[in-house]
């Protein structure tokens, strides 16, 4: 039995400028440190993320975002560090089309599997998902972590035409059943993985403080506007943006090896 809780997810922006924004020159992908230069800082007034935006009550509350998210990261690790033989329902889970059957199947079999790595043991043991959406976003989160810690992903790769036609070919077919706010969150993600891939993959696998997360998050965002319309601000849960990322840039790089998985179950 699922419990979906989809109403927390939000990506609310204004309507954009009537002069049109002036371009920025590239720029070098973050330091391990994710120190970004070159790019409209979050106190820069021109900002479309600002302090004011992380936390705002029109995307629910950002504590408690967070907190899930860090009860659903510490199960997910679990699947992720399992043996080779042992990783097919995480395969699935990841690697199926989402929210079908046979991945709801799956992510099922992985909660009873790891029950003991879950805040709530004998809800999963029942089969009871409570946060299936931050339960997906971690596996993919630990996924990248355990299987491409090195990943590097770039925006000649994001722009080839041969690897995008591998992820539309691909990507089509498994975001058929994604619910219209999931769908929408999830394009945004993948535009702006395709325009800031190597400050995308930082942020997917860091666990720097919430601070440099915050501004590495701005930092994709301005860069990538026209991902939400050349907004002048944009609004959204910064956890849910953070896993959202991390589900572009795990299909962008399957794409870009032009590989099936980046699990490997042998």
């Amino acid at each position: 039995m699922l419990h979906i809780a989809l109403a927390g997810l939000a990506l609310i922006y204004a309507p954009q400028d009537t002069v049109p924004s002036v371009p920025h020159p590239p720029v070098e992908p973050a330091s391990d440190e994710i120190v970004v230069t070159a790019l409209r800082d979050i106190e820069d007034k021109s900002s479309a993320v600002t302090l004011k935006s992380f936390g705002t009550s029109r995307t629910g509350s950002a504590v408690r975002s967070r907190q899930v998210f860090d009860l659903s990261q510490r199960w997910a690790a679990c699947p992720a560090r399992a043996a080779p033989d042992r990783r097919t329902w995480l395969q699935t889970a990841i690697d199926s089309r989402t929210n079908s059957t046979r991945q709801e199947f799956a992510m099922l079999r992985l909660a009873k599997v790891y029950a003991a790595c879950a805040p709530d043991t004998e809800d999963a043991h029942l089969g009871i998902i409570q946060n299936v959406y931050y339960d997906r976003g971690a596996l993919m989160v630990e996924a990248l972590k355990a299987f491409v810690p090195d990943l590097v992903l770039t925006k000649e790769q994001t722009a080839d035409p041969e690897v995008q036609a591998r992820f539309n070919a691909r990507e089509i077919s498994l975001a058929k059943f994604r619910l219209p706010v999931d769908r929408r969150y999830f394009e945004a993600a993948v535009c702006f993985v395709r325009i800031e891939p190597e400050l995308a993959v930082k942020l997917a696998m860091t666990d720097k403080p919430l601070s440099a997360v915050r501004r590495i998050e701005a930092a994709i965002v301005n860069r990538g506007r026209i991902c939400v319309g050349n907004a002048r601000n944009v609004y959204f849960d910064g956890t849910q943006f953070r896993f959202y990322i991390a589900d572009a840039v795990y299909r962008w790089a399957v794409a870009a090896k032009g590989v099936d998985t980046l699990i490997p179950t042998r």
